[in-house]
């Protein structure tokens, strides 16, 4: 303890030159011989330190002089620095009481010691001087009394031997219990303390009427060798520790059922539990490893055990679970991968549980016990331990293997026979000793119920993460191969296959609702995009625009590419030329692939699944569940289709309205009639008919409306430029200009219609057109000026002419027939013979413009095969070869040839 600086008081010495006197005293003789009294003396200079309230040394304070004082100072001045000096003296006594009272303890303390060892030493001399005598007094002693000496040395030192066996197996057994610890064998650490604590009873009995006790033998053990009672208390901690880590093992489930029965023994044993308790205790552990295992998912790796499980940590926890799964930025495989593996890690601990609680508490066979029970009886018997063929060795266990692991195992042969063949206690006709086999089952059932429903939800879960058929596919495969090796019954494994199963089929429906819906949203909004103020034209819906212009052929790869390199760019542009010869166009083909794609997916995961023998049942329960949702879809896009036309119908931009109404016209004949969408999607035949019947209807509509406004603007154009016909022109010899630009904008919008690969459609089409044109003509020739009579007879001849390509059925012309004929009487009359025919005429003029006019006439396919023997040209034009005139008379009105265009620079080379 710091101690405060002491001064010495100026009044203890009864005058202020006084204190020089006392300022460096010399040691009292009294003191010389003491040690604390030189310890005292030599602390005497530390007295002599400023004080904290006085900056005056000792030597200031003795070379006061009072007469000075008065001299110097006044009455006051003096008394204040009588009260100081006073004050300094009075704490200098104090200090120096205290520092007194403290050194005389020490100072007492310092005699008894040394009186102690006077004494001390003076034994030691005398014990000397007694040796001595004894020595030179000792005799030779006789033979008898040497042979009655030694048996007693070799008694004693018989019994100090058994007595160091048993406490070097009290000294050895903390580390040894630590190994059995950290290696998971619970069973033999529980062997060892039970062992421990037998000893240690052995060394702590004090019986005087037992012959063997130590005290009949002299040795006092607990109170000479204070350690034994050191190491029990050492070892009695490890009871605890030994029955906590043994519950918390029974969470790995993947230790073999041999390891799981050493560690339920070992609850039984060392805490006397029924073996009923036991199995309680087993199946929480497990199911705390099924909701550990659910509820921390992550990237398990690949490391394979004997079965293809991945390896799992020896507590429960997948390797790796720390680490949150990186679901984010994970390849489909890798999530194909982890959720096969988490399902099956799941599965696995389920089977093992089951299968590891029946080999322990189950009997096996008939005449042979269950595995815990025959341990139980290999412990009870009193013969020598021989373990059965059929027990494992790792539980045929005795005393002397546990002391043969123990290190100098040999030393232990020193121990008394009843410890070297110890035994645990075990009442084999308790019902504690036994699992009835009806409870074992309802246990077992509870708790795979229990299971099944945990996996239920996890199932659920984890599946979401796949997003295609195929993937989900593949993990039931998984699942049901590992099923029929799980080694659990029957009714187990119909519990699990129905739960997997019922899993796949709502994940599978969810994905195939989930196509159908995104298709339906993409597809009602692509269709909101056929307003007028699209850009939709129609070089966009013929392909007559499109079929020529040939896609970019795929620039060869680099030298040392793969085959992949070739055979990616050549698909695409195979497909790019099966869609010009399908007539599909850019925007066409976008616009229905955004129903055939998800169709095309549909039907290849059906065709995937179905080939399995095994999942017919699931198949047909998938196709009932998904049949309403493709009803509905079929239903949907017909009716958005219905309602689009609807909606154009109502637009005041006729013009931009029919192109829309066109584009979608052909999307409604290709679902109906060249799409695999109705095939691929799945729906029956009910609802395919009433698809094509609604896109028929639509077809027809939108036909029927722009027919009326092809025929509106045909006849229009055909009044305009025929009123503005000169009547001093040149000799009518075929039909007028306006008539054949009438007949070329109704071919061209045939063509735009884009049904060149329907040609049901475009023959019932094309004479409906030409005969609404015809019934226009024929109305609007009747009321027309008188004075164009000849003109108008040579364009009733050829439009009948063009009429009689086609079957008298399809097309009527008795309309026009009485207007060819009123119009041949009335010109006749009044000119005479008819130079050239009409009928002639009209012939001429179809041979020069069937390629013109190619969509009014019948089309080639349609007629009769071609004579054998004929040429190239006969082939191509069907409705014959034209005649190479002397004069060129074109066939339609051709504008004039520029005054300038002979003075345009030419290059030749």
């Amino acid at each position: 303890m710091a101690r405060r600086p002491s001064t010495v008081s100026v009044m203890s010495f009864g005058s202020i030159k006084g204190l020089a006197d006392v300022s460096n005293p010399a040691p009292a003789p009294s003191f010389a011989s003491s040690p604390s009294a030189l310890k005292f003396t030599r602390s005497i200079p530390l007295t002599h330190s400023s004080s904290a309230q006085s900056v005056r040394t000792p030597d200031e304070a003795a070379s006061i002089d009072p007469d000075e004082l008065f001299a110097k100072y006044t009455i006051a001045e003096v008394k204040a620095k009588q009260v100081q000096l006073r004050s300094d003296a009075e704490a200098k006594q104090e200090d120096l009481r205290v520092m007194v009272g403290e050194r005389y303890r020490d100072l007492l303390q310092a005699s008894t010691s040394i009186i102690s060892m006077s004494k001390s030493a003076k034994r030691v001399q005398e014990a000397f001087e007694e040796t001595e005598d004894a020595i030179m007094s000792q005799q030779q002693p006789s033979r008898e009394n040497r042979t009655s000496n030694v048996g007693k040395e070799d008694s004693h030192l018989q019994t100090l031997q058994v007595l160091s066996a048993h406490i070097k197996l009290l000294l050895d057994a903390p580390e040894h219990l630590w190994r059995l610890i950290e290696q998971e064998k619970y069973f033999h650490a529980t062997w060892l303390f039970m062992l421990a604590r037998v000893v240690h009873r052995a060394l702590s009995r004090d019986d005087d009427q037992d012959e063997e006790s130590w005290s009949n033998q002299g040795v006092n053990a607990m109170e000479q060798f204070p350690l034994i009672q050191r190491q029990w208390e050492t070892i009695s901690h490890f009871r605890s520790q030994i029955v906590h880590r043994a519950t918390l093992s029974l969470r790995a489930y993947e230790k073999s059922p041999e390891d799981t029965c050493g560690t339920i023994l070992t609850l039984h044993v060392l805490e006397s539990r029924p073996l009923t308790d036991t199995l309680m205790t087993y199946l929480s552990q497990r199911t705390r490893t099924m909701h550990t295992l659910v509820s921390k998912r992550s990237g398990i790796a690949a490391a394979a055990i004997p079965n293809g499980i991945p390896a799992i940590q020896t507590n429960g926890h997948p390797a790796g679970a720390s680490k949150p799964a990186q679901s984010t930025g994970m390849s489909p495989k890798d999530k194909l991968r982890e959720v096969k593996s988490s399902l099956l890690i799941v599965l696995e601990a389920t089977s093992r549980t089951v299968n590891s609680a029946r080999d322990v508490f189950q009997s096996q066979r008939s005449m042979q016990p269950a595995l815990a029970v025959r341990v139980l009886e290999q412990m009870h018997a009193e013969l020598p331990a021989v373990s059965e063929p059929s027990l494992p060795s790792e539980l045929a266990l005795n005393t002397q293997m546990i002391l043969t692991g123990l290190p100098s195992s040999s030393y232990f042969a020193l121990l008394p026979a009843n410890i070297r063949s110890y035994k645990p206690y075990i009442e084999l006709s308790s019902a504690s000793s036994s699992v009835p086999g009806n409870f074992l089952e309802n246990k077992l059932q509870t708790w795979f119920d229990q299971s099944c429903s945990i996996l239920r939800d996890a199932l659920d879960r984890w599946l979401l993460e796949l997003d295609s058929v195929k993937r989900v596919w593949n993990v039931r495969s998984s699942l049901q191969k590992w099923l029929l090796n799980s080694g659990l019954v029957t009714a187990e494994q119909m519990t699990l296959h129905n739960l997997l199963e019922e899993a796949v089929r709502k994940r599978i429906t969810a994905i195939w609702t989930n196509t159908i819906h995104h298709a339906k949203e993409l597809f009602l909004k692509a269709l909101s995009s056929l307003t007028p103020d699209s850009e939709v034209v129609a070089e966009e819906i013929s392909p007559l625009n499109s079929i020529y212009v040939s896609p970019a052929v795929p620039a060869p790869p680099l030298s040392g590419s793969g085959p992949s390199a070739y055979e990616l760019p050549y698909q695409k542009y195979r497909a790019a030329l099966q869609l010009q010869i399908r007539g599909r166009t850019p925007r066409l083909q976008a616009f229905l692939s955004i129903l055939e794609e998800p169709a095309a997916l549909l039907q290849k995961d059906y065709i995937h699944m179905s080939s399995e023998e095994s999942s017919r049942e699931l198949v047909h329960n998938l196709i009932e569940a998904y049949l309403p949702e493709a009803k509905a879809f079929c239903s949907t896009i017909a009716h958005a289709l219905v309602s689009t036309a609807d909606e154009l119908a109502k637009q005041s931009d006729t013009a931009r309205a029919m192109t829309s109404a066109l584009f979608l016209c052909r999307v409604a004949i290709e679902l109906s009639l060249a799409s695999p969408f109705l095939e691929n999607i799945g729906c029956d035949d009910v609802v395919a008919r009433e698809f094509r019947d609604k896109t028929g209807l639509l077809f027809d509509r939108i036909t029927h409306w722009w027919k009326e406004h092809t025929i509106s603007s045909a006849v229009s154009k055909y009044d305009a430029k025929f009123l503005h016909l000169p009547l001093s022109s040149s000799p009518v010899t075929g039909p007028s200009p306006a008539l054949m630009e009438s007949l070329h904008t109704l071919s061209t919008s045939l063509h735009d219609l884009g049904l060149t690969h329907h040609p049901s459609q475009l023959t019932s089409i094309t004479p409906s057109l030409l005969g609404l044109f015809i019934d226009a003509f024929t109305r609007t020739t009747s009321n027309g000026d008188t004075d164009q009579s000849l003109q108008t007879l040579y364009d009733a001849t050829f439009l009948r002419c063009l009429a009689s390509t086609w079957p008298p059925e399809a097309l009527l012309t008795s309309s026009l027939d009485d207007l060819i004929a009123a119009l041949r009487s009335q010109v006749q009359a009044s000119r005479g013979p008819l130079v050239p025919d009409p009928d002639q005429s009209a012939k001429r003029y179809l041979t020069r413009t069937q390629m013109l006019l190619s969509a009014l006439v019948l089309p080639f396919w349609s007629m009769e095969a071609t004579i054998e023997g004929a040429d190239k040209m006969s082939a191509l034009l069907t409705y014959g070869v034209p005649v190479a005139d002397s004069t060129f008379s074109p066939a339609v009105e051709l504008a004039k040839v520029s005054t300038r265009f002979p003075l345009l620079l030419v290059e030749t080379r």
